[in-house]
């Protein structure tokens, strides 16, 4: 199931895979898979992926008749045991588009597949190179308020859950520290590039 130059690249959220991944398309060609907005098109569309979570978690997560996602988070952060329940029913279907669009849409194009649960979801085994990006925690916290303008507490409480994405660093090739401005990360993304073959 291997695909030769495919990157995959995880970390927490606000680490800067989003930044890495631009970088890369813009730079060198490539191809990204935002596994997020993958998800979020799933939730859209997918009539068999919005049944089974209407039949978990009710109808209070539907608004107009589509799942609001703001909802539906706010649901499962409330309780651990439904944010497992949530992941067990969503990875399948997320696994299944990615390997699609990796092994059909995309066959031959240099790609990054963008996922901060990259291990968890099986993705990894779609990647040539695993590159895991992390950043000091204030440094997360204050990128997440800028883009999402959640609140601290609800920043705090997402990264906890996220800790476990510390255990997959031994399962990267690469770990960049990301706390850096923007032409040292290009210097160090054109390196590992190199390195790694992708280049």
């Amino acid at each position: 199931m291997r695909q030769n130059k495919v990157l995959g690249i995880t970390g927490k959220m606000g680490s800067g895979k989003s930044t890495i991944s631009s970088i890369l398309a813009q730079n060198y060609g490539f191809k990204v898979i935002d596994v997020d907005k993958e998800y979020h098109i799933l939730l859209e569309e997918n009539e068999e992926l919005k049944k089974k979570l209407t039949d978990v978690f009710g109808k209070e997560i539907l608004v107009s008749g589509r799942i609001d996602r703001n909802r539906l988070r706010t649901l499962v952060t409330a309780d651990r045991s439904r944010f497992e329940i949530l992941n067990k029913i969503t990875h399948a279907f997320i696994f299944e588009r990615v390997s699609y669009l990796v092994l059909e849409v995309l066959k031959g194009c240099h790609t990054v597949i963008d996922a901060a649960l990259l291990f968890e979801i099986g993705l990894h085994k779609l990647c040539s190179v695993v590159w895991f990006v992390e950043a000091e925690e204030d440094v997360l916290v204050e990128r997440i308020i800028k883009r999402n303008g959640w609140s601290e507490k609800e920043i705090k409480s997402f990264l906890e859950r996220q800790k476990i994405l510390e255990s997959y660093k031994n399962l990267a090739n690469r770990v960049i520290v990301n706390n850096f401005d923007i032409e040292e990360l290009k210097s160090v993304i054109r390196k590992y590039l190199k390195e790694d073959g992708l280049i």
